[in-house]
């Protein structure tokens, strides 16, 4: 008899990794991603308001004149 053999059914088996931290970074992936359009978003819509900001003074100073 060996002792220093460990029997084979008393093997643990490895140890797993959690998967928990892969969640987290889909999650916080996935909510970068929804920021990064919905700021790109709010920029345009700024953008498309300063030209209609400026078409309609345009506007009421042409009425103003005329």
């Amino acid at each position: 008899m060996n002792v220093s053999n460990p029997v084979e059914g008393d093997k643990q088996p490895p140890k797993r990794k959690p998967i928990w931290p892969w969640l987290v970074m889909l999650v916080l992936t996935l909510a970068i991603i929804y920021t990064h359009h919905r700021i790109s978003l709010i920029i345009d819509d700024l953008a498309q308001m300063a030209r209609d900001f400026i078409q309609l003074l345009r506007w009421i100073l042409a009425k103003l004149e005329g």
